[in-house]
């Protein structure tokens, strides 16, 4: 199951020292690249000001919220998560149901 991601540094990252923030960073970065191998991260791109976007796959809810509470600078994250569906799967799910829709009401109401 693929799911989107927006994180975003909570204020309270601005006041943990340089040298613990440097760290912090690396390590989140081998850990991305260690999920990015794992094939758990698809795609993570870094929003311009701040924040982060990934697509990722995995096997359930339970799987990501695992792997999120890994992060190594989870903690000084807001995290968004939103599951994602096959565009042209969910479009023929709309079009049948819209096709439900018009025999139920085979004409404009007056």
């Amino acid at each position: 199951m693929k799911f989107l991601t927006i994180s975003s540094l909570k204020d309270t990252f601005s006041t943990v020292p340089p040298a613990i923030a440097r760290q912090l960073v690396e390590a989140t970065l081998a850990w991305t690249n260690e999920q990015k191998k794992a094939g758990k991260v698809l795609e993570v791109y870094e929003i311009v000001g701040g924040g982060t976007v990934v697509i990722c796959e995995h096997p359930s809810l339970e799987d990501l919220v695992q792997t999120l509470a890994s992060i190594p600078m989870g903690g000084f994250m807001n995290l968004e998560v939103h599951p994602l569906a096959d565009f042209n799967q969910a479009m023929g799910v709309y079009i049948e149901g819209f096709k439900t829709a018009e025999k139920l009401f085979p004409s404009p109401p007056k």
